[in-house]
Formats: C-alpha cells, structure tokens, sequence
C-alpha cells in the first residue's frame, strides 16, 4: 500500500470530476448488491449442512462483531494510504474469499470450517470499505455538491436495503448457492475495476501528525473534541438510533400481537420504511439550500420522535406503514445531511478515522435498544409504552440539541484550490 502524501510522482492533482463520482457511485451499488447475495448464500448453506437454526443465526452474528473489533484500524489505514487503492484491494479480498467459496462448491467440496472464517473476514473487510469510501467521495466532487452526492448514495442504500434482500434471495432460490457465490465473486470484481477507473488522489498528510496507530486515533480524537458540531450530531444520531431501533426491532410484535395484522404486513411496513428512505435521501439536496445544516438535523430528530408519537394513536395499517414513510424520511434526511457536514468540516487527510469515531458514537448504544424495548414489553404487557419511551428519546436528543452548537453548525468556507 502506498502513505498518503507519499504516492509515485506520476500521481495526478486531486480530481473533482463527476465521472470519478459516478464510477465510485457505481462501484458502491455493485459491492453492496454484492453483499446481500452472501448474507444471504452463507446462511443458506450452514442451513443446508447442518440443519442448525443456531449455527446458521451465528452466520449473522459475524456481521457485526468485525466492525466492533476493526473499525479503528479501518479508520487509520484509510487515512494512512491511497483511499483508491484501498478500496480496490478490499474489492479483489472480497472476491477472493467468495471466490475460493464458489469453487469449493462446484466441486462439491462444502466445509462448514470455511464458511465461519469466510464470513468473518468479508465483515472484517467492511469497516476498512466504509471509512475509505467516506473518505475517497469528496474528491470526486466539487465541494458545492457534496450534499447532491451523499444524497444520491443514500437513495442508493435505501434502494439496495428495500430490493437486496428481495433480488438477493430470488437469485440463490433460483441460481443456487454455487451460482449465487459466483456472481457474487464477478459483482467484486467489477466494483474493483469501476474503482480503479477512478483519477489517482493525492491527500496530504502534514508531516507533524503522529505516525503510529495510537497517535493517529488521537489526532481524530482531538479533532472531533474540538468541533462539537460532529460530537454533538454523533450523539443525536445515538439517541435517535436508539428509540428507533427499540421500535423497529419489536415491530413485528407490534402488528402481529398488539394490531392483530397477518404477518405477510411487516413487509409492507418495512417497504414504507424504504420508501421514505428514498424519498427523504431525494429532497434533501432542496432543504439544504433552505437551511443551515445543524438545524436540519435537528428539525429530521425531532420530526421522526413525532411521528414515531403517532403510532400510539394511528392503529389502522395504511397509516402505520404513512406513518414510517415519515419515519424513514426523516431519519434519511438526517443520514445524508450529517455525511455532508462532516465532509464539509473534516480535512481529507482525517475523514477515515472521524467517520468511524463518529460511528462508533452514533451506534453504541443501538444494540441495546431492542433489548430495552423487549424487556419493556414483557414488563408491561403493552406497547405504547415503548412507543412513548422511543419517541421521548428521539425528541428530548433534539430538543437538548437545540441549545447545542450543532444548532448553529454550518459549512466551513471552502478554500480556493
């Protein structure tokens, strides 16, 4: 790998071209429709092997404990190297572990010891990916259009999560898992090329930053200490992600068992949750231009904790799933307008190792909402409940935030190249 600041002297001046923005945004969509088919493959074939509801949960569990354990080294080293070449190498690691996968089953050569492994080092791969795409998109853009690219990824994402699951599980139910793998293994290969298509980047690091790993994380500690508008939306998202997941995580309890509604709804629900997704990651480009950062952040937490509030007195399904249209309108909006000043407060040469501090902040105490919601209610024996103690949070996060210098954050001037 190659030290940012230190590339081969034929490396070119930092591009600002769409046609590196669309080749990294296709690069995104193919590595991430990529990822649904072995989320999906993987399990099938535990399932297939051992019959185990158990190990086959396990599968799923890989995802995340990687991003807990990786995710500063994924900071460091895509502030320390060519983010391109990055991304790249990540791409072709994918492919190679998929890859030995395929062929493993072709042969019909299914070792239950490698899919374990497997899993873990393509979730291991995903904290490095994000830290150096964050980082890598705003050299493909002019600065004025930052919240224009952060909103088309996010439509993207909301795309991908309402339709991978669906396309992801018709292609290994109709392809199978040998098939499956196999174009999984093409679609990383062919966001590596779309990656290496892109202009070479030049980053430079000042040469008093701290080289070792402690100094670097430091560095973005400070740096994040010193600008309380990050800190602060890191933890707004914290809160609002927390009431969120408390409902969305017991939301098939909600309209099984407390609405009495088949369980073929929760895909609608869910698909309005996409949709506002989409909608939100659509218009938010426009409420940019109308208003400052900080305070659309706050507006979206404080319009999400009140039409969460809306599900205690909304009971009929076409509300509830408008409902979470408004719901995953605002919390998109909220999405894309932090990525976008976050890219407009931090230097290049820091991006990687803010966005996974920044990250690390917005979802710790996420895994524990579900927990909080369940235990609610078992306790009560009710739902409104955690519908009121979700929408409290999401709201009093953004009323406290009103007093906070995330109100008044805005864009730094950008300075002439």
């Amino acid at each position: 790998m190659t030290p940012i600041g230190e590339q081969a002297s034929d490396s070119t001046p930092r591009t600002r071209s769409l046609r590196d923005y669309r080749l990294l945004f296709g690069a995104f969509l193919v590595s991430t429709a990529g990822d649904w088919l072995y989320k999906l493959a993987l399990p099938l074939l535990v399932l297939q092997l051992t019959g185990s509801a158990v190990q086959t949960a396990v599968v799923y569990s890989l995802e995340y404990v990687p991003y807990l354990l990786f995710a500063p080294i994924g900071g460091v080293l895509s502030d320390r190297y060519d983010r391109r070449l990055l991304l790249i190498r990540a791409d072709l690691a994918a492919a190679g572990v998929i890859g030995l996968l395929a062929v493993l089953a072709w042969f019909g050569e299914y070792h239950l010891w490698l899919i374990y492994p497997a899993a873990f080092v393509l979730s291991s791969i995903t904290p490095l990916y994000q830290a150096t795409f964050q980082g890598l998109l705003p050299a493909t853009v002019p600065a004025d259009r930052l919240g224009w690219a952060n909103s088309r990824m996010q439509a993207g994402q909301g795309t991908l999560d309402l339709a991978g699951p669906l396309l992801g599980a018709a292609a290994v139910a109709a392809l199978g898992a040998r098939w499956a793998l196999s174009l999984d293994a093409v679609s990383f290969g062919l966001s590596a090329l779309a990656v290496a298509l892109i202009a070479r980047t030049r980053t430079a690091r000042p040469h008093r930053e701290a080289s070792s790993f402690v100094g670097d994380l430091r560095t973005a500690v400070a740096f994040v200490r010193t600008h309380p508008p990050l800190l602060w939306g890191a933890i707004v998202a914290a809160g609002s992600g927390f009431g969120l997941f408390m409902i969305e995580a017991n939301m098939i309890t909600y309209l099984v068992r407390f609405r009495d509604q088949p369980v073929a709804t929760v895909g609608v629900v869910f698909a309005a949750l996409g949709t506002g997704s989409l909608l939100g990651a659509l218009v938010t480009p426009r409420l940019l231009r109308l208003t400052t950062p900080g305070r659309l952040i706050i507006a979206a937490t404080i319009t999400a904790g009140a039409a969460t509030a809306l599900l205690l007195v909304l009971t009929a399904l076409p509300t509830i799933a408008a409902t979470w249209v408004l719901v995953g309108g605002a919390t998109t909006v909220f999405i894309v307008t932090f990525f976008t000043l976050r890219h407009q407060l931090v230097p290049e040469h820091l991006l990687g190792r803010v966005v996974v501090l920044t990250r690390l902040i917005a979802f710790g105490p996420v895994p524990f909402a579900p927990v909080v919601g369940g235990a609610l209610l078992s306790a009560t024996g009710a739902f409104w409940p955690v519908i009121t103690l979700s929408a409290a949070v999401q709201i009093g996060v953004g009323v406290v935030a009103l007093a906070s210098p995330l109100r008044t954050a805005a864009p730094e001037p950008v300075p002439p190249e």
